[in-house]
């Protein structure tokens, strides 16, 4: 299959920092010297919160360059604007949450290891980063995986087929959000929740590995790439899991999950201004459709 621009762009963007996470690990690992690299690194508001932040950024440019686009060139793909609106809005939040943060930082990491001891306490103080990791999961995981593993194909002349087949993340997405799912230690966690994490990571490789064998067309030069770096880094994440366990590894963690975000919302970004969408409004999405009533009068 042929890549796209956006393809290439952000699977560029995914190697860079693939590269970078894993030879901070394997520099920890082997380097006395450096032996807290990784951990220095996945510090709050350090280097990784750093290219989260400026990942970030680009993701609101990204979504006000479309918008602004599309407003020029008079396109008439209300859905495509709004939803890139919201989501370009929610990110600066996001942003601004993260920078604000950083400045009126008191304790929190001393608080967070009083409740990593129980089960309920991480629930708790984690709830809002489950929650998350849980939505991304369902939708860009384990749908995108479960239905061409299940050779299932949407029904591109309904309306409502056709709109979700045009946001259905791609591989390379589904590759990048998993790869986010893939740093983390694979033993001597603290409790059965992180166990359950792994495991909801494996399910979601399975999955992948299961599309891979029956539906080979999906995967390109740029695929088999990622997926070879995805297999790269469980090895190492592996092999490093006890230095993993030491750091703030959710924070390495956001910079896959945001290039994931960032890719899928290019893929249908570029479909719209390619015109490979349809126009359409959430008015035309959730009405009925009047044509078969208009046949059925004019048979009559």
């Amino acid at each position: 299959m042929k890549p796209t621009s956006g393809t290439i762009i952000f699977s560029s963007l995914f190697f860079f920092f693939v590269v970078f996470v894993l030879l901070s690990l394997i520099v920890s690992s082997f380097s006395e010297t450096f032996s807290r690299l990784f951990l220095v690194f996945s510090y709050p508001h350090r280097a990784y919160d750093f290219a989260s932040n400026l990942l970030l950024l680009c993701f609101v440019l990204m979504c006000w360059a479309f918008v602004v686009h599309s407003v020029r060139h008079k396109r008439t793909n209300t859905t495509e604007k709004v939803v890139a609106s919201a989501i370009g809005t929610l990110m600066l939040v996001s942003l601004l949450l993260r920078v604000v943060a950083e400045i009126t930082q008191g304790q929190p990491d001393d608080i967070a290891y009083a409740f990593s001891d129980t089960l309920g306490g991480v629930v708790l103080w984690k709830i809002t980063d489950i929650s998350i990791y849980t939505f991304v999961y369902l939708c860009f995981i384990v749908l995108p995986l479960l239905l061409p593993a299940c050779k299932i194909r949407l029904n591109i002349f309904n309306k409502w087929g056709e709109w979700l087949s045009a946001y259905m993340p791609s591989i390379n997405t589904t590759l990048f959000v998993l790869f986010a799912y893939a740093i983390q230690p694979y033993y001597d966690k603290a409790n059965m929740l992180l166990y359950m994490d792994l495991w909801l990571f494996y399910i979601g490789f399975l999955l992948l590995l299961v599309v891979l064998y029956r539906n080979a067309e999906l995967f390109g030069f740029y695929e088999y790439a990622n997926l070879l770096w995805l297999v790269i880094g469980m090895l190492v994440f592996s092999l490093c899991s006890k230095i993993i366990t030491q750091a703030d590894y959710t924070n390495t963690r956001t910079i896959f999950l945001i290039i994931g975000l960032m890719s899928w919302c290019g893929e249908w970004m570029l479909a719209s201004m390619q015109g490979n969408i349809k126009p359409s409004s959430f008015k035309a999405l959730v009405s009925k459709s009047s044509q078969p009533s208009q046949i059925n009068k004019s048979k009559e």
